[in-house]
């Protein structure tokens, strides 16, 4: 399971939506996320009207949710990072290390 920093603009219709019944989201978010099969771990609304999820779980289904949120027009962009400990980068750096003397550099 990876760890996942998605941020997502809101669409002008789900703004409208927003300011016409005021609700907490956080709930409805959850259940979509739990629906995918992730976790969502914390949800934040930046003050350029933006939403910023830190989730648990996989490419596949994050991207599900993405494809869902932008195909119904909740959201007009989005962008979904991974998130990696220090530990994972050392070990990404220690393979590197490794695969360095498998790979020969463009024009040598």
């Amino acid at each position: 399971m990876g760890l996942y920093m998605l941020r997502a603009k809101y669409s002008q219709e789900a703004l409208q939506g927003m300011v016409a019944k005021p609700e907490d989201r956080t709930g409805a978010v959850r259940s979509l996320y739990e629906a995918a099969g992730m976790k969502l771990l914390h949800l934040w609304m930046l003050p350029t009207l933006e939403v910023v999820a830190i989730a648990e779980g996989d490419s596949i289904k994050n991207l599900s949710i993405g494809g869902l949120l932008a195909s119904s027009g909740v959201v007009t962009e989005g962008s979904a990072i991974e998130l990696m400990t220090f530990d994972q980068v050392a070990d990404a750096m220690k393979r590197a290390g490794a695969l360095a003397s498998k790979y020969r550099q463009p024009g040598k």
